[in-house]
């Protein structure tokens, strides 16, 4: 998992202010795009694309690809002599609907502080380029058709915790990794706790069990550090707990 920069609001990040609606793959403006004309978005004198986000608005999480008309977090910007705003907070993509956040309030930051946040951003961006801040190894079974031919003999479920098989080789100095390790300790119970389905693949948990899938699943995907996660595994901790909601 690459650094990337991350903007705080009243003391609290940008993706923790918005909860699970985030989504894991995104990152700011300064880290998908140039820095320079990162900050000249930001402070409302040219736009990212032509054509999205409509005039007014700016991108402040999107796909690291770049194009912010794959879905991007947006909000209005408002700038005076003195003060500049955001609100109107939204997830917009090019093709489909806007969806409005109203309960996320409305922000007024000092012009003088904001563009010289804006300039440590920038800085930060350049420093961190390219810097991985943790690497997680994942024992990844592969695709075609034997991976194909192993969901047949062995089941989806077990071929599922095959992607919880995941451990820390590379903690950054600076990482939180108590926290980080936690949520390591956390996917491999979980997958400890399903391990009878590695071997049977017959095998029907409890309903107890389903429950407390459902409950360790949900507290995994919304740590602020799941993010961290090897995509793979993000996506079979949702298989699980979708499967085992819609059983349990």
């Amino acid at each position: 998992m690459n650094s990337r920069v991350e903007f705080v609001l009243d003391g609290c990040g940008l993706t923790d202010l918005i909860g699970p609606d985030a989504l894991s793959g995104y990152v700011s403006i300064f880290d998908a795009s140039d820095i320079k004309l990162a900050a000249e978005v930001l402070m409302g004198r040219t736009r990212l694309t032509d054509y999205f986000p409509s005039e007014g608005r700016i991108p402040l999480l999107f796909c690291s690809c770049g194009d912010p008309g794959e879905g991007a977090m947006t909000v209005r910007l408002s700038i005076t002599k003195d003060t500049v705003t955001w609100d109107q907070w939204a997830w917009e993509h090019d093709s489909f609907p806007i969806e409005w956040l109203p309960h996320l309030p409305a922000y007024h930051f000092p012009f003088d502080g904001y563009e010289a946040a804006l300039d440590e951003a920038g800085q930060m961006a350049l420093e961190i380029m390219g810097t991985a801040s943790s690497i997680i190894r994942i024992a990844s079974p592969g695709q075609g058709i034997m991976h194909w031919l192993d969901k047949r003999k062995r089941g989806e479920l077990a071929c599922q915790l095959d992607l919880l098989d995941i451990e820390i080789i590379q903690p950054a100095p600076d990482l939180q990794v108590t926290d980080l390790r936690q949520l390591i300790n956390e996917v491999q119970a979980l997958r400890t706790a399903l391990g009878a389905s590695l071997s049977n693949r017959r095998y029907e948990p409890t309903r107890e069990q389903s429950q407390q899938v459902v409950s360790s699943t949900a507290k995994i995907l919304d740590s602020t550090e799941a993010f961290r996660l090897p995509g793979q595994t993000q996506e079979s901790l949702e298989w699980l707990r979708d499967r085992f909601q819609s059983g349990a």
